[in-house]
Protein backbone atom coordinates (compact mmCIF):
# COMPACT_ATOMS: atom_id res chain seq x y z
CA UNK A 1 0.00 0.00 0.00
CA UNK A 2 1.33 3.54 -1.01
CA UNK A 3 1.48 6.08 2.07
CA UNK A 4 1.91 9.79 1.60
CA UNK A 5 5.61 10.88 2.63
CA UNK A 6 6.11 13.90 4.30
CA UNK A 7 7.77 17.05 3.09
CA UNK A 8 6.59 20.13 4.99
CA UNK A 9 8.38 22.60 2.81
CA UNK A 10 6.92 21.39 -0.38
CA UNK A 11 3.42 21.82 1.46
CA UNK A 12 4.30 25.36 2.38
CA UNK A 13 5.49 26.44 -0.35
CA UNK A 14 2.06 25.60 -2.05
CA UNK A 15 -0.12 27.24 0.94
CA UNK A 16 2.14 30.65 -0.18
CA UNK A 17 1.32 30.47 -3.80
CA UNK A 18 -2.09 32.20 -5.36
CA UNK A 19 -5.18 30.39 -5.73
CA UNK A 20 -4.16 29.85 -9.46
CA UNK A 21 -0.81 28.79 -8.54
CA UNK A 22 -2.54 26.04 -6.79
CA UNK A 23 -5.00 25.26 -9.20
CA UNK A 24 -1.69 24.36 -11.07
CA UNK A 25 0.01 22.51 -8.56
CA UNK A 26 -3.34 20.25 -8.05
CA UNK A 27 -3.61 19.87 -12.21
CA UNK A 28 0.66 19.36 -12.54
CA UNK A 29 0.26 15.61 -12.13
CA UNK A 30 -1.84 14.27 -14.67
CA UNK A 31 -0.64 10.84 -16.27
CA UNK A 32 -3.31 8.23 -14.28
CA UNK A 33 -3.94 4.18 -15.14
CA UNK A 34 -5.65 3.66 -18.25
CA UNK A 35 -8.58 2.18 -18.42
CA UNK A 36 -8.22 -1.75 -18.60
CA UNK A 37 -8.26 -4.15 -21.71
CA UNK A 38 -11.79 -5.19 -21.25
CA UNK A 39 -13.13 -1.26 -21.22
CA UNK A 40 -10.50 0.32 -23.55
CA UNK A 41 -12.28 0.73 -26.79
CA UNK A 42 -15.80 1.36 -25.35
CA UNK A 43 -15.82 5.33 -25.08
CA UNK A 44 -18.79 5.03 -23.04
CA UNK A 45 -16.48 3.58 -20.36
CA UNK A 46 -13.14 5.45 -20.89
CA UNK A 47 -14.77 8.89 -21.17
CA UNK A 48 -15.74 8.81 -17.75
CA UNK A 49 -13.14 6.77 -15.99
CA UNK A 50 -10.24 8.34 -17.38
CA UNK A 51 -10.77 11.96 -15.15
CA UNK A 52 -11.37 9.65 -12.24
CA UNK A 53 -8.40 7.77 -12.75
CA UNK A 54 -6.44 10.65 -13.32
CA UNK A 55 -7.99 12.38 -9.73
CA UNK A 56 -6.23 9.29 -7.80
CA UNK A 57 -2.86 9.53 -9.81
CA UNK A 58 -2.83 13.45 -8.58
CA UNK A 59 -3.99 12.39 -5.14
CA UNK A 60 -1.46 9.51 -4.65
CA UNK A 61 1.44 11.81 -5.32
CA UNK A 62 0.29 14.26 -3.51
CA UNK A 63 3.49 14.61 -0.52
CA UNK A 64 1.36 15.31 2.75
CA UNK A 65 2.43 17.32 6.20
CA UNK A 66 0.64 14.62 7.49
CA UNK A 67 -1.66 18.56 8.96
CA UNK A 68 -4.87 17.33 8.84
CA UNK A 69 -6.24 20.69 8.06
CA UNK A 70 -3.59 21.42 5.28
CA UNK A 71 -3.65 17.76 3.77
CA UNK A 72 -7.28 17.71 3.39
CA UNK A 73 -8.21 21.07 1.92
CA UNK A 74 -5.47 19.92 -0.65
CA UNK A 75 -7.05 16.65 -0.95
CA UNK A 76 -10.38 17.75 -1.15
CA UNK A 77 -9.51 20.62 -3.88
CA UNK A 78 -8.22 17.24 -5.83
CA UNK A 79 -10.81 15.26 -5.52
CA UNK A 80 -13.48 17.90 -6.26
CA UNK A 81 -11.73 18.64 -9.53
CA UNK A 82 -11.91 15.27 -10.40
CA UNK A 83 -15.88 15.45 -9.61
CA UNK A 84 -15.53 18.30 -12.37
CA UNK A 85 -13.98 16.46 -15.14
CA UNK A 86 -16.56 13.77 -14.55
CA UNK A 87 -20.16 16.12 -14.62
CA UNK A 88 -18.26 17.73 -17.36
CA UNK A 89 -18.08 14.33 -19.73
CA UNK A 90 -21.70 13.60 -18.58
CA UNK A 91 -22.96 17.59 -19.91
CA UNK A 92 -21.06 17.28 -23.04
CA UNK A 93 -21.59 13.29 -23.97
CA UNK A 94 -24.62 12.30 -22.19
CA UNK A 95 -28.19 11.78 -23.64
CA UNK A 96 -30.49 11.46 -20.49
CA UNK A 97 -31.90 15.34 -20.23
CA UNK A 98 -32.66 14.79 -16.54
CA UNK A 99 -28.37 13.42 -15.97
CA UNK A 100 -27.30 16.16 -17.82
CA UNK A 101 -29.43 18.55 -15.96
CA UNK A 102 -28.12 17.66 -12.48
CA UNK A 103 -24.59 17.45 -13.63
CA UNK A 104 -24.94 20.79 -14.75
CA UNK A 105 -26.50 21.83 -11.48
CA UNK A 106 -23.70 20.22 -9.61
CA UNK A 107 -20.84 21.72 -11.72
CA UNK A 108 -21.86 25.28 -11.10
CA UNK A 109 -22.09 24.49 -7.09
CA UNK A 110 -18.57 22.86 -7.71
CA UNK A 111 -16.86 26.07 -8.75
CA UNK A 112 -18.05 27.84 -5.69
CA UNK A 113 -16.75 24.83 -2.96
CA UNK A 114 -13.55 25.02 -5.13
CA UNK A 115 -13.51 28.98 -4.76
CA UNK A 116 -13.84 28.17 -1.02
CA UNK A 117 -11.11 25.42 -0.81
CA UNK A 118 -8.98 27.74 -2.36
CA UNK A 119 -9.59 30.56 -0.01
CA UNK A 120 -9.07 28.41 2.97
CA UNK A 121 -5.57 26.54 1.73
CA UNK A 122 -3.70 30.04 1.15
CA UNK A 123 -4.30 30.78 4.92
CA UNK A 124 -3.57 27.70 6.31
CA UNK A 125 0.10 26.33 7.27
CA UNK A 126 1.24 22.87 8.40
CA UNK A 127 1.89 22.29 12.15
CA UNK A 128 0.81 19.59 14.12
CA UNK A 129 1.37 16.24 11.76
CA UNK A 130 -0.73 13.35 12.96
CA UNK A 131 0.10 9.96 11.55
CA UNK A 132 -3.10 8.22 11.86
CA UNK A 133 -5.16 10.42 9.83
CA UNK A 134 -2.24 10.39 7.18
CA UNK A 135 -2.39 6.67 6.94
CA UNK A 136 -6.03 6.23 7.24
CA UNK A 137 -6.89 8.93 4.08
CA UNK A 138 -3.72 6.93 2.34
CA UNK A 139 -6.24 3.62 2.62
CA UNK A 140 -8.99 5.93 1.44
CA UNK A 141 -7.31 6.45 -1.63
CA UNK A 142 -5.66 3.16 -2.06
CA UNK A 143 -9.91 2.36 -1.96
CA UNK A 144 -10.67 4.89 -4.75
CA UNK A 145 -7.86 3.25 -6.71
CA UNK A 146 -8.54 0.05 -6.62
CA UNK A 147 -12.35 0.38 -7.27
CA UNK A 148 -11.66 2.13 -11.02
CA UNK A 149 -9.46 -1.02 -11.28
CA UNK A 150 -10.63 -4.15 -14.20
CA UNK A 151 -11.83 -5.80 -10.29
CA UNK A 152 -13.42 -2.69 -9.23
CA UNK A 153 -15.84 0.04 -11.08
CA UNK A 154 -15.06 -0.94 -14.63
CA UNK A 155 -16.53 -4.36 -14.50
CA UNK A 156 -19.94 -2.50 -13.42
CA UNK A 157 -20.07 -0.46 -16.28
CA UNK A 158 -21.67 -0.94 -19.46
CA UNK A 159 -21.76 0.30 -23.00
CA UNK A 160 -24.50 3.03 -21.85
CA UNK A 161 -22.92 6.04 -21.05
CA UNK A 162 -25.46 7.78 -18.81
CA UNK A 163 -25.68 4.49 -16.66
CA UNK A 164 -22.49 4.91 -16.32
CA UNK A 165 -22.08 8.02 -15.26
CA UNK A 166 -24.83 7.50 -11.95
CA UNK A 167 -22.69 4.32 -10.99
CA UNK A 168 -19.29 6.12 -11.14
CA UNK A 169 -20.88 9.59 -9.97
CA UNK A 170 -22.27 7.37 -6.75
CA UNK A 171 -19.21 5.91 -6.10
CA UNK A 172 -17.36 9.06 -6.25
CA UNK A 173 -19.65 10.57 -3.87
CA UNK A 174 -18.97 7.79 -1.50
CA UNK A 175 -15.20 8.85 -1.80
CA UNK A 176 -15.37 12.50 -0.66
CA UNK A 177 -17.79 11.22 2.61
CA UNK A 178 -15.08 8.77 3.36
CA UNK A 179 -12.42 11.63 2.97
CA UNK A 180 -14.77 13.93 5.38
CA UNK A 181 -15.44 11.76 7.45
CA UNK A 182 -11.43 10.89 8.61
CA UNK A 183 -11.38 15.02 8.41
CA UNK A 184 -13.68 15.40 11.12
CA UNK A 185 -11.78 13.09 13.19
CA UNK A 186 -8.93 14.98 13.42
CA UNK A 187 -9.48 18.32 12.13
CA UNK A 188 -9.22 21.69 13.91
CA UNK A 189 -9.83 24.13 11.37
CA UNK A 190 -13.88 25.58 11.77
CA UNK A 191 -14.38 26.58 8.12
CA UNK A 192 -12.96 23.05 6.63
CA UNK A 193 -15.37 21.27 9.11
CA UNK A 194 -18.28 23.12 8.17
CA UNK A 195 -17.47 22.00 4.60
CA UNK A 196 -16.53 18.67 5.06
CA UNK A 197 -19.60 18.74 6.93
CA UNK A 198 -21.72 19.90 4.01
CA UNK A 199 -19.95 17.69 1.72
CA UNK A 200 -20.96 14.82 3.72
CA UNK A 201 -24.79 16.07 3.90
CA UNK A 202 -24.86 16.73 0.21
CA UNK A 203 -23.34 13.87 -0.93
CA UNK A 204 -25.69 11.68 0.94
CA UNK A 205 -28.63 13.43 -1.01
CA UNK A 206 -26.99 13.45 -3.89
CA UNK A 207 -26.46 9.35 -4.02
CA UNK A 208 -29.55 8.92 -3.18
CA UNK A 209 -31.18 11.15 -5.67
CA UNK A 210 -29.11 8.78 -8.10
CA UNK A 211 -30.35 5.90 -7.08
CA UNK A 212 -34.08 7.30 -6.87
CA UNK A 213 -33.57 8.28 -11.12
CA UNK A 214 -31.97 5.07 -11.90
CA UNK A 215 -34.99 3.25 -10.47
CA UNK A 216 -37.55 5.84 -11.84
CA UNK A 217 -38.73 4.51 -15.22
CA UNK A 218 -37.81 6.64 -18.00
Amino acid sequence: MKTFQSNPAVWVLAALLSSGSLVACAQATTGGATASASTASDPAKTMLLQPLQQMVTKMKKLQATGDPDFDYAFQAKVHAQGAQDLLKQEIQNGKDSSLKQMAQTLLTASETELSQLTSTLTSLKPTRPNQAFTQQQSRNVEAMSLKLQQTGASDKLTSNLDNNFSTLLIDQRQDAIDLAKTYLQYGKNSTLKAYAQQLIDKSTQQMQQMKTMATTPK
